[in-house]
């Protein structure tokens, strides 16, 4: 809870337990005299545009409480005529670390008055926060959440620049990183500027987006990072029995909008796919409908054979194992596998690490190696410590052969500094996968093994 919050709480408390008595006392003969009065309203969120239920309102000085309904309304009855602060209290000022502002009404005998509370607007808080950092006069503020283009996951460690379009002397770039949540504030932005707002994590570049931001005010604007490419699957579907291929038959894609038709040759291209496993849907009016699961691979081509017979095909079940450079582990569960590590084994181990690289620090796999090293920051030109992860029994000299890091199945550049920066709080799961597997997995570009880390 912040400071300001908890001051709020406890004068309200205060006031509320020092004029109890009186303000019954004062009620009773306001009611008496026909002095009382209600006053009703509404508590709206702005930060998600809509009405805050179950917020408790109060007429600081009285015992008037009452709670908010599903509607976000209020009502508070025999209430002393007069004027009053009027206050909230809701978990959701805890969570945005603010306190509300109380606001003054005045009541009159036999009247209901009305009047609305509201959440500041994330621009309203965002300039808040601003102001604490005290910055130079003419300046703006914005603020948003960079994302993977393809995947949608936010982007930690990720830098942000404003440059001012404008060519007038001595205007330059504001730089800053993101969060571990992704996510970006600049409180001295050149006002009344056009600027040219871009992200970028290490040779990966977003989309740049032009903004005008008014000096003294705050806007929000998210990005998104070209991280991950589009992936092409292309097949033949034929017939189970004959062999020949099958024309017009509809192969589509799970959740997502591609689709195409077999030509006459029985071949069919969707280029367009997100990287990930996909179930790939063949469905023709003469044969049964087929489902089968594909991998795609970030800026790679998939190819398929699809056999359709007039009756589902009977096959026997099958087992899939794992196969690594020192072994084969099974993924039915039957057995622990040195290189996984699950959630539950995530939460045994967090009362006694404090960062990710302690996780991996745990997983005793065949040729993993890990070490703290210090290299050249490309960005900065400054010697900052990083991680050296190698999945290879080549390892272990004065060099460092990197292992690839993968997270949501997106490769991140630098990974070095970004496993130092991972809050282990976040992982779901971790995966060792050795160069061959990698390989095949996410291309060559993987070549030296990769450490897989999903989120939840």
């Amino acid at each position: 809870m912040s400071n300001k919050l908890a001051n709020i709480k406890v004068v309200l408390c205060a006031a509320l337990v020092a004029s109890g008595a009186s303000a019954l006392t004062d009620s009773a003969l306001a009611a008496q005299e026909g002095t009382v009065a209600s006053l009703a309203g509404l508590v709206f969120d702005s930060t998600t545009m809509a009405p805050l239920v179950g917020a408790r309102v109060a007429v600081m000085g009285t015992s008037a409480v009452s709670t908010t309904d599903e509607g976000g309304r209020f009502l508070l009855s025999e209430v002393p005529a007069g004027a009053y602060w009027v206050s909230f209290f809701h978990p959701r000022l805890q969570e945005l670390g603010v306190s509300a502002p109380p606001k003054q009404v005045e009541l009159s005998s036999g009247v209901t008055g009305n009047t609305i509370l509201a959440v500041p607007s994330e621009e309203t808080l965002l300039m808040g926060w601003c102001l604490a950092e005290q910055p130079p006069a003419g300046s703006a503020a914005i603020a948003g959440i960079v994302t993977d283009s393809i995947t949608g996951v936010p982007m930690p460690r990720a830098i942000v620049t404003a440059e001012p379009i404008s060519r007038l002397p001595g205007l330059r770039p504001v730089e800053v990183r993101t969060d571990d949540t992704g996510y970006f504030r600049m409180c001295t932005l050149r006002g009344d500027l056009d600027t040219k707002l871009q992200a970028h994590f290490g040779t990966s570049s977003g989309r740049s987006i032009e903004v005008y931001v008014p000096a003294g005010t705050a806007v929000l604007q998210d990005l998104i990072l070209l991280m991950s490419s589009e992936g092409t699957l292309e097949g033949l579907v034929l017939d189970y029995l004959t062999g020949d291929p099958v024309t017009g038959a509809l192969v589509s894609v799970a959740g997502t909008s591609s689709s195409s038709l077999t030509d006459n040759m029985g071949r069919f291209l969707l280029d367009d796919l997100p990287p990930g496993r996909h179930l790939v849907t063949t469905d023709h009016i003469a044969f049964e409908e087929r489902t089968d699961s594909v991998t795609i691979f970030s800026q790679e081509t998939v190819d398929i054979e699809v056999s359709l017979a007039t009756e589902a095909l009977e096959v026997e079940g099958l087992v899939v194992t794992a196969r690594t450079r020192f072994g084969r582990t099974s993924l039915a569960g039957d057995a622990k596998r040195a290189d996984f590590i699950s959630r539950e084994e995530i939460e045994a181990m967090l009362p006694r690490v404090r960062a990710t690289e302690d996780l991996l620090r745990n997983m005793n796999v065949p040729g993993f190696r890990i070490r703290r090293v210090e290299e050249q920051d490309p960005i900065t030109g400054v010697r900052v410590p990083v991680l050296c992860i190698e999945v290879s029994r080549r390892g272990g000299g004065e060099g460092c052969v990197m292992a690839s890091v993968a997270l949501n199945d997106v490769l991140i550049p630098f990974p070095e500094q970004f496993l130092i920066d991972l809050d282990p709080n976040i992982i779901d799961r971790i995966e060792i996968l050795s160069p061959i597997d990698a390989a095949f997995q996410f291309g060559t570009a993987a070549g030296n093994g990769v450490v897989a880390i999903y989120t939840r």
